[in-house]
């Protein structure tokens, strides 16, 4: 079974989404996303869920201003039902993300 969270929110980070969850247990978190680099270096997003970090896609930029797709992610959590917020953060400072990416979120079971 899959719960969306966010299905192609609008960038630019950093974004917090709230959400209630509709389980309680250890549930898997996919996120995909994209964003684009200032630097021929690795770059990505960091996400974290109510405050703590789960987790973060990455991808190596060989050419700056271009934006790409993140490899999507998944990662075990251990949700309670109700309110929770999941942070798209940039990873580093030369992350770069604009109204042109876009994230997506979902709790699988």
């Amino acid at each position: 079974m899959t719960f969306i969270i966010a299905q192609n929110q609008m960038g630019p980070l950093p974004l917090k989404i709230p959400f209630n969850a509709p389980i309680d247990g250890d549930v898997t978190i996919a996120f995909s996303g994209t964003c684009w680099s200032n630097a021929a270096t690795t770059a990505g997003v960091q996400v974290y869920l109510d405050g703590t970090a789960i987790g973060e896609a990455l991808v190596c930029f060989n050419q700056t201003g271009m934006h790409m797709s993140l490899p999507t992610q998944f990662f075990a959590v251990n949700l309670t039902s109700g309110p929770h917020t999941i942070t798209l953060q940039p990873l580093n400072a030369n992350t770069v993300s604009d109204k042109n990416d876009f994230y997506s979120l979902w709790i699988i079971v």
